[in-house]
């Protein structure tokens, strides 16, 4: 999407654009307006905070993909009240982060949670952000079609080379090129013998909600996103999970914190206060989805997975609650994961970033 298009789209649309996907039963991606501006200094929320003031307004860019289900759990069970912020949920067009980088840069969202290569890739380019926390690792899985599976003779234990063997010849639906998603599922495949451009055939979506119908459909025959996207058609046994990154069938992923939550330079400079208190509440979420699952996972069900399938939330949430991150830190180990997996293929030179530049100071470690 051109930004001048976006902005105009921005505009004129004040409220949700979203449509409910039947075959997944979840909201998809759409371009919600927002005024832009500084929330720190323009909106606050009539409620009460902790300490008895009115609460900060604080727009943030994220989607509704159990990747980034910590903060979403925190906007839906409020815990930002408890650090004077009123999280206002904003949804942007477009599979992949490079949407939200533009909507921010724009000034119509103060943070996001996006994919860290795309983060990488847009300060490469001159993006004047940085990260404020990391997230979460990848929570992706490569869902195949049992026709698919069935064809290849290749069984759902074999050792991970034979079932990326297996792939050969197939159409698979990933997001856009750009993305984090992208990026990882090129790498991944390249890395074990598959020449993306000849063996395989990737096929760009931006309405993840498209995924389970496709899968059913034969439209394509496997997929790789979130950990819930292909559950419809897993759970009508019209598709098996086939590599699963949140299960840890990828041992050179174990290191690779795949989501981060960043804001624009400007933003983090003139709002510290805000930031502290965003990778507070974030604390407070990833405490929860690690020490009370149930709670957490009703919150979200209630939330932004309301319209999802409960027993496909269910099966998503038991592979991926235990994997959140644990702490806020973007270490300097993480960084050279993302260098040393993913800088050989990019048209970017990671190497050539400066950790300390890309990451605020209370978030390394």
């Amino acid at each position: 999407m051109e930004m001048e298009e976006y902005m105009y789209q921005n505009k004129v649309k004040n409220r949700y654009l979203a449509k409910l996907v039947a075959s997944l039963g979840v909201v998809a991606l759409a371009l919600t307006g927002c005024a832009s501006g500084d929330a720190a200094s323009e909106d606050a929320a009539s409620t009460d905070g902790a300490g008895g003031g009115e609460l900060t307004a604080v727009k943030v860019g994220i989607t509704p993909a159990i990747n980034n289900a910590t903060f979403n759990l925190a906007i839906d069970g409020e815990l930002g009240q408890a650090h004077g912020l009123d999280l206002q949920r904003t949804v942007v067009g477009g599979a992949g982060s490079s949407n939200q980088v533009s909507a921010m840069l724009a000034g119509d969202i103060d943070i996001s949670v996006g994919g860290t290569n795309t983060i990488a890739d847009a300060i490469s380019q001159g993006s004047d952000i940085q990260i404020i926390a990391g997230h979460a690792p990848l929570m992706n899985n490569l869902t195949l079609t049992t026709d698919a599976m069935e064809a290849s003779g290749v069984s759902l234990d074999a050792p991970l080379e034979e079932r990326i063997e297996a792939l050969k010849g197939l159409k698979i639906a990933v997001a856009s090129a750009g993305s984090t998603s992208h990026t990882v599922l090129v790498s991944l495949l390249t890395s074990y013998g598959i020449d993306v451009d000849n063996d395989i055939t990737l096929v760009p979506i931006n309405d993840l909600g498209a995924v389970p119908a496709g899968l059913m459909q034969g439209t394509y025959d496997a997929a790789f996103a979130s950990a819930e996207t292909g559950g419809v058609a897993v759970s009508s046994g019209d598709a098996v999970t086939w590599i699963s990154l949140p299960r840890g069938d990828v041992p050179e992923y174990a290191d690779y914190v795949g989501l981060v939550l960043y804001s624009s330079r400007q933003f983090i400079e003139e709002n510290p206060e805000i930031i502290e208190g965003v990778v507070a509440t974030l604390h407070d979420a990833e405490t929860m989805a690690r020490e009370n699952p149930d709670e957490a996972g009703d919150i979200l069900k209630a939330g932004i997975f309301s319209d999802m399938e409960p027993a496909v939330f269910d099966d998503a949430w038991s592979q991926v609650h235990a994997s959140f991150h644990q702490g806020e830190k973007f270490t300097k180990e993480n960084w050279q994961t993302i260098v040393d997996l993913f800088d050989e293929g990019s048209e970017n030179d990671y190497s050539a970033l400066v950790y300390e530049d890309i990451v605020i100071e209370p978030a390394r470690g």
